[in-house]
């Protein structure tokens, strides 16, 4: 199994190959959700560098201030005279989880870019179908080794 893709213009893609039954075709598929959901992905990467090198480059002063404090408060109070029964914890804010819908087109061009099992993919006339998974043929077992055949 065989796939390969092509950007075209105006968010669509070329889909051409040949499936797990030795059929060849080409496709069309719509990429405008797919790239919209990369995009998104990238952007939350990105943000989360962002934040990651901000926070390193202002470590020193918020060291700095710490001291600063510190220094202001005084000494500390000496543990001996008290005891901790529970630590505090500060809470975070949850959120719900953001699950998007994929289009089929977006589920082919997802098991293409991610190299999933292509054998869920097969052509029906000139369309590129996804197999449900319990009807996904199994994969094939590797040829043995030279090794592992002279052991019989």
């Amino acid at each position: 199994m065989t796939f390969t893709t092509t950007a075209l213009v105006g968010n669509r893609v070329l889909v051409t190959g040949t499936d797990f039954l030795g059929t060849e075709g080409k496709a069309v598929l719509d990429s405008s959700q797919w790239v919209a959901v990369n995009q998104r992905k990238q952007h939350k990467q990105a943000t989360k560098d962002f934040d990651t090198a901000v926070e390193e480059f202002f470590a020193p002063l918020a060291e700095a201030a710490d001291k600063a404090k510190a220094a202001i408060e005084g000494p500390v109070e000496d543990p001996i005279t008290y005891v901790v029964i529970d630590d505090a914890v500060e809470g975070t804010q949850g959120r719900p989880a953001h699950v998007e819908k994929l289009t089929r087109d977006s589920v082919i061009l997802r098991i293409l870019e991610e190299d999933t099992s292509t054998t869920r993919l097969a052509w029906v006339a000139d369309t590129l179908e996804v197999l449900a998974e319990s009807q996904a043929p199994a994969p094939k077992p590797l040829a043995p080794t030279v090794a592992e055949a002279t052991k019989k």
